[in-house]
């Protein structure tokens, strides 16, 4: 690796950046507040659930037919009563929380446990009234009527 090759890349990008750019990616202070900022505290090493960081939880799968939209989330380990749900045009809120059920020292942790908040850019818009839910063996079914069945011709003036 030549060194000042290094050198002059980041002498031509601090033109381009402000403030202390690349004091703040050489300075270990800042790797450790990234890492306490993108860890969630009550786990082990550990990521949070948040919005656009990571995996996005729970998967889910949309299906749209003729006469409905479909989604399926999968949410093992969690109760209806800790899943909450709302809608708003085509954006349906899901979240929830659950608790570890297990006691003692994790050796391979790959399920998530936890808080949880998932928009979903729905494929078309809806009404709360419209929505029915249903949670069945650790899947959460969310279904609602399509409101445009068929193109309609729009006359030109």
């Amino acid at each position: 690796m030549d060194m000042n090759k290094i050198l002059q890349w980041m002498d031509l990008a601090k033109k381009y950046q402000t403030g202390d750019f690349w004091d703040g990616i050489f300075d270990q202070s800042s790797f450790e507040e990234f890492m306490k900022s993108n860890m969630d505290p009550n786990k082990s090493g550990e990521p949070a659930m948040r919005a656009g960081q990571g995996k996005k939880f729970p998967p889910t799968d949309i299906f749209i037919t003729d006469e409905e939209v479909l989604l399926i989330s999968d949410l093992a380990g969690y109760v209806k009563e800790n899943i909450q749900l709302s809608v708003s045009g085509t954006h349906l809120l899901i979240k929830g929380s659950s608790h570890q059920m297990m006691t003692g020292e994790p050796v391979q942790k790959e399920r998530y446990h936890g808080s949880f908040e998932r928009v979903i850019q729905l494929p078309e818009p809806t009404f709360p009234n419209q929505i029915r839910a249903k949670f069945k063996n650790g899947l959460l079914f969310v279904t609602y009527k399509r409101q445009f069945l068929k193109e309609e011709r729009v006359d030109i003036d």
